[in-house]
């Protein structure tokens, strides 16, 4: 059986990563970041873009770095808090990773 997760509007994605401890990172044509710990629950956390769609996502080998390529920038964020949180663990959204 396979786990899904079905959302109300279309929330565009277009390209996946996955990391090494089974969770992965999804980005949309509207800019947006999401860090999942499954497949078939929500995201635990959402990073809101820039506006430019992500064109390719890549995470590194620990899953502490994330890189997306946009049409004309790219983005390098830290998947983890200052403390040690992980953003595919728990809502890293409301602060700045």
């Amino acid at each position: 059986m396979v786990n899904s997760k079905t959302y109300k509007t279309n929330v565009l994605f277009n390209t996946i990563s996955p990391n090494l401890s089974g969770g992965f990172a999804v980005g949309s044509a509207n800019g947006d970041i999401r860090l999942y710990k499954t497949m078939g629950q929500i995201a635990k956390s959402h990073l809101p873009g820039l506006g430019e769609a992500i064109k390719s996502i890549d995470v590194s080998l620990d899953g502490n770095w994330l890189l997306a390529t946009c049409q004309t920038y790219l983005l390098v964020l830290q998947t983890t808090t200052d403390d040690g949180v992980s953003g595919y663990e728990k809502s890293i959204s409301k602060t700045k990773p």
